[in-house]
């Protein structure tokens, strides 16, 4: 729909959308709006969440009367930490939601257990560090030690937020987003083509290929200039 316009356009007498702008004139003012466009986390990460969970559900519903029970029973021995940090025991179906849905995001469909693991994960993040890349500009090295043995069918996630202007006190649990899946006999990476001058948050955790999870370790730095 085209702008009425009473006088030449960018007066406080236009009125209807234009070029992605809606201008307006209410009692409060004239005023001219532009809708956000979806960000890349809405167009791609949110349809491909929501995929997932669609076909981990249904293959819950597949499930024998025994094998939910025995995720009852997992759910019941593996408190979650909830958003205040408090522990709570989640439901068989969701201790089945998210562990598959970790699985199957990280390695595929196919990768969905019918049944709860036996053991915790092989091993789990002791130290993380990120530092500014010594080889090419944009590059940002990060390096971490375990406590146990990874193996190389599980993996360490590495995820990130940023750019920002500057060194923040705390990390923006929010903004982070996937960025690299590492091997989990491998204990270093190194993240390239970022912005330099900025600084980037970085978080690390070992997951096992069963879907169970370590908590997370944060660090940030900003990466290499070119000379």
């Amino acid at each position: 729909m085209c702008a009425r316009v009473l006088s030449p356009l960018h007066s406080q007498d236009a009125s209807g959308s234009f070029g992605g702008i809606t201008y307006s004139n209410t009692s409060s003012g004239a005023s001219a709006k532009r809708k956000p466009n979806p960000g890349d986390k809405m167009d791609v990460v949110r349809p491909r969440i929501r995929s997932i969970l669609g076909w981990v559900s249904r293959i819950w519903a597949t499930l024998t009367t025994l094998q939910m029970e025995s995720w009852d029973e997992w759910a019941a021995n593996h408190p979650q930490p909830d958003v205040f940090g408090n522990p709570f025991i989640m439901s068989g179906d969701n201790a089945h939601m998210q562990l598959n849905h970790t699985a199957v995001r990280l390695w595929g469909a196919g990768s969905e257990n019918a049944l709860p693991p036996e053991d915790p994960p092989v091993s789990s993040l002791d130290t993380f560090t990120a530092a500014t890349g010594i080889t090419n500009p944009g590059d940002c090295d990060l390096t971490w030690t375990e406590l146990g043995t990874g193996i190389a069918a599980d993996a360490w996630e590495i995820q990130i937020a940023g750019p920002f202007q500057s060194v923040g006190r705390r990390a923006v649990i929010s903004r982070f987003r996937y960025q690299v899946k590492v091997a989990g006999n491998v204990l270093l990476a190194t993240i390239a083509d970022l912005n330099e001058g900025q600084w980037y948050w970085f978080r690390c955790r070992y997951v096992a290929l069963d879907g169970q999870t370590t908590a997370w370790l944060y660090q940030q730095a900003t990466p290499m200039l070119t000379p």
